[in-house]
């Protein structure tokens, strides 16, 4: 073997440049890009993260509204870390494409505040998001 040889050197270079391009992407164009933030607290415990799809304030929900990814403008959805030292995101449309794949099950948050309403959402466990953007493999 010849000192300094990279066997496989090319192909981990060529594979690292699509995380830096994407990065990239992301920072050049981050003044254009809207963005959902959650901090899901309950995410570690659960395994899950809720999405919120409707809301609503009367408890028979005849308020009823569509909400949350239903409606959102941002084109990243960001899973904050409730210590505040990292994140996951993914975008927008493919967080949507795995909620049209599957049949998540419905849970819902009740009004806790005066100023919060009731939701509904999906519960997508944490490991689909991870295989999605490709950081886990079945």
């Amino acid at each position: 073997m010849t000192d300094g040889y990279q066997p496989h050197f090319d192909t981990d270079l060529e594979r690292g440049k699509i995380g830096e391009n994407l990065l990239n992407t992301f920072l050049v164009d981050l003044g254009d890009k809207k963005f959902e933030v959650k901090t899901d607290y309950r995410a570690w415990e659960t395994g899950n993260f809720y999405i919120e799809t409707w809301q609503y304030r009367q408890p028979d929900e005849s308020d009823k509204k569509q909400s949350g990814i239903n409606i959102t403008e941002a084109e990243y959805w960001c899973f904050a870390g409730p210590s505040g030292t990292g994140f996951i995101m993914i975008k927008t449309e493919a967080l949507k494409e795995l909620l049209r794949a599957n049949d998540y099950r419905i849970a819902k948050r009740p009004i806790t505040t005066l100023d919060t309403n009731a939701s509904i959402g999906r519960l997508v466990p944490v490991i689909d998001v991870l295989r999605k953007i490709g950081l886990w493999q079945i």
